[in-house]
């Protein structure tokens, strides 16, 4: 089967090396981040697979842009044939840590816009998109701190558990539809996210992207007649 598939967060990170996983194995993409030169970094990387690659500067926090990456991902099905199917790998996010007494509310506002409200409109959009031709799949890349809260992560965590939920409910909703909606809850991943931090654990005991990647590859490329309402994957020491 030939997939299209839309990856958010492709400037870096977990994005990014899903991207050029999913483009080792054939499937054609739409790559949405904020910064221009990087995405389109990653879309090169992609195209170097054969395979075509278009690069969407914009904000998902903004329901507008996440309309036009299907748009552009139903064009792109289109022109391979009317048997493609249109995936989605929800990628984007973001991350700040502190004593909840003095947490800025902007960074409440950034958190919550980024990690749930950009993700809503992104599920939304693909399942409009999906609606139309029959089905689909869905991957949002959540974080372990939806199911173990940590201290100093308010906003973080609330975020989060609100993605697993919204995963969950859309999961029980458009099942019916043939649209599959998983929730990947990885462990501590050594990505770009922690430059810069106060804290970080050992970046050698996390989670490599490109591990993270072929497991998330291996979901939206499954065959099986079986559905992954929810995978866990975590480094071998566990909780970081």
């Amino acid at each position: 089967m030939r997939r299209v598939c839309v990856v958010t967060g492709a400037s870096s990170g977990i994005g990014r090396a899903t991207a050029i996983e999913l483009a080792e194995r054939g499937v054609s993409l739409v790559l949405a981040g904020r910064h221009e030169g990087r995405l389109e970094d990653t879309a090169g990387a992609c195209r170097g697979f054969g395979v075509e690659a278009r690069a969407v500067a914009g904000d998902i926090a903004k329901s507008e842009f996440c309309n036009r990456l299907f748009t552009s991902a139903k064009d792109l099905a289109q022109s391979h044939g009317d048997a493609t199917q249109i995936v989605a790998v929800f990628a984007a996010g973001t991350a700040a840590f502190g004593p909840t007494a003095d947490f800025p509310d902007l960074a409440w506002d950034n958190m919550i816009e980024a990690n749930l409200t950009g993700l809503f409109f992104c599920c939304r959009a693909a399942v409009r998109a999906m609606l139309e031709i029959g089905g689909g799949r869905i991957v949002n890349v959540i974080s372990i701190a939806a199911k173990q809260p940590f201290p100093q992560a308010a906003a973080y965590v609330a975020s989060k558990q609100g993605a697993l939920g919204l995963t969950h409910s859309m999961a029980n909703e458009y099942r019916a539809e043939n649209i599959f909606l998983t929730a990947f809850v990885p462990g501590s991943v050594d990505t770009p996210l922690w430059n810069g931090m106060d804290w970080t654990p050992e970046r050698t005991d996390m989670l490599s992207a490109k591990d993270v990647a072929s497991a998330i590859a291996d979901i939206v490329t499954s065959t099986l007649s079986g559905v992954f309402d929810e995978v866990v994957f975590m480094p071998n020491k566990g909780i970081l």
